[in-house]
């Protein structure tokens, strides 16, 4: 119960018929209560039909693969973020309770950090970062110092994400391109347009501006700089944006011999390098596997695998099993649709799928969107589109936002990826093209299903393997609702079944416990 004290007007005075009135209008002396707010419950909370249907979809819960680390997503376009009016709630349908409930995090090093000579570097945390998204001052600083604008972004960013005590996100930070004079060009390069290699005579400095980055970070903010990485798709040092060409051995030689060394120095032990990050998720894994077996130690350097999910058709989407076999996670950390921009539910449908895929193919364990938001006229690169590029004042949820949500907001960290069954009857058939998949963490456990079928409903029986279900929500999304949620109650025999309408995305989510036994409520 809940004490609270009223203003009495006319008319709810004469609703309490009569109670007692002082001269400002308040309840005289009167501790009135009313109850709490109701709390939505996933406990049961009464009795389901009894179900029709034979078919069986059943979690094997003894069958273990990948931890999951979690969902997320870049902010190579931060400055869309902090020049839009409605930035704090971009940042809450991404971040939020509400919303994603992404917690994992990838940003830039930006070589504007670092004086042209490469021998000072400035973070700009102690910066007045703190700009009004259309004020005079941002977009003077846009106008005339478009990478100070773009590191301010970030600050800002963070420091928002901090305040809203998000603070168990997994922040990690890669680099577009070193500083020019850290690079070298061939012949026919210049020093534009993303050319360019590595100069590995600079390694010492790079790794010390690495580093340096990831202490002022946690230093300003007290976050958890989960992991660094030199390099974004170093071997395609592509036109139309800021890149650098890498070796193989060289990547492997700067990790070991550097880039761990002064990080241990520095007090950030715990902090992993992001190791490959190459666009085509196929190259990414020969990559990964050359660097293993060249060079076992690599394992020392506390390495997380990575590779960007772009151009991939389904038979490319494999696992990294060189890392794996070494106990080193896998993280896919850049995706999206960089050539078609479409914001149907059918690419919604398709983004349900791939997700699907890195999760149970590539056994990844954790999956990074490209753009949070930002404006996008040909490409689907973004969750949240902006109505304006560089200053906006209103944006929109697209629809892949929500099949990517049926992932996000219910997979938790720590959760381990369990085996489904799938058994159908001919009398309600499961349709083939059915994608399902399992998470279990403690007593709790989270099942997708993604029925790619566009004219085949079906209801199915839910089961887990020696145990028994506890409580069950199901949160569906298709073309017409977005994370519906409804509480499945057992049938008076103990049997739960779902129903998953076509073309749609279902995720369940519950408590299990041991077979006999009860928990108390």
């Amino acid at each position: 119960m809940k004490k609270i004290y009223l203003l009495l007007s006319a008319s709810l005075f004469m609703l309490l018929g009569g109670i007692t009135a002082c001269d400002d209008n308040s309840l005289s002396n009167d501790e009135v209560y009313i109850p709490d707010p109701q709390m939505i419950s996933d406990e049961d909370d009464g009795i389901s039909p009894e179900p029709t249907t034979e078919s069986v979809i059943r979690i094997q819960p003894e069958n273990k693969h990948q931890e999951i680390d979690g969902f997320g997503c870049n902010f190579g376009w931060a400055e869309a973020v902090y020049g839009c009016t409605k930035r704090e709630q971009i940042m809450d349908d991404l971040y939020g309770e509400n919303g994603l409930r992404f917690n994992v995090y990838r940003g830039e090093v930006c070589a504007s950090s670092a004086s042209k000579d490469g021998k000072t570097f400035n973070f700009k945390t102690n910066e007045n970062y703190h700009l009004g998204a259309h004020s005079s001052e941002a977009k003077a600083l846009f106008n005339s110092d478009a990478d100070k604008f773009k590191e301010y972004a970030q600050l800002w960013i963070i420091d928002y994400l901090c305040k809203k005590k998000r603070m168990d996100i997994y922040y990690f930070f890669s680099v577009w391109t070193p500083p020019i004079v850290w690079k070298s060009f061939g012949e026919g390069e210049t020093e534009s347009g993303g050319s360019g290699s590595f100069n590995s005579d600079y390694s010492k400095e790079y790794a010390e501006f690495l580093t340096g980055f990831a202490k002022a970070f946690k230093d300003k903010f007290g976050i958890n700089v989960y992991g660094m990485s030199g390099w974004n798709e170093p071997d395609q040092a592509m036109g139309g944006w800021d890149g650098c060409l890498w070796g193989n051995q060289q990547m492997v030689d700067f990790c070991i011999d550097y880039l761990r060394p002064e990080l241990n120095k520095q007090g950030l032990q715990d902090t992993k390098i992001i190791y490959g990050e190459l666009p085509w998720w196929a190259n990414a894994v020969d990559w990964v596997k050359t660097s293993l077996e060249n060079n076992p130690s690599l394992v020392d350097a506390d390495i997380v695998a990575a590779g960007h999910g772009y151009s991939t058709v389904d038979s490319n989407i494999l696992p990294m099993a060189a890392a794996e076999e070494k106990g080193i996670h896998v993280w896919q950390t850049e995706t999206c649709d960089d050539k078609t921009r479409d914001e149907t539910w059918n690419d919604a449908m398709k983004w349900a799928k791939n997700y699907h895929d890195y999760l149970t193919k590539a056994r990844t364990n954790a999956i990074v969107w490209w753009a949070g938001a930002r404006q996008c006229s040909t490409t689907g690169e973004n969750l949240l589109q902006t109505n304006a590029w560089d200053f906006s004042d209103d944006y929109y949820r697209v629809d892949r936002y929500y099949s990517i949500g049926q992932f996000s907001r219910y997979i938790q960290r720590g959760s381990i990826r369990v085996d489904v069954e799938t058994v159908s009857t001919t009398a309600n058939r499961i349709p083939r093209d059915l994608s399902a998949s399992a998470y279990i963490k403690d007593d709790t456990y989270t099942i997708v299903l993604v029925n790619k079928s566009q004219s085949k409903a079906f209801d199915t029986l839910l089961e887990i393997e020696g145990k028994e279900f506890d409580s069950m929500i199901s949160y569906t999304s298709n073309s017409s609702v977005k994370w519906l949620r409804k509480k499945l109650n057992p049938s008076s025999t103990g049997k739960r079944y779902v129903n998953v309408p076509k073309y749609s995305v279902v995720t369940i989510t519950g408590k299990f416990r041991e077979k006999g036994t009860q928990t108390e409520r």
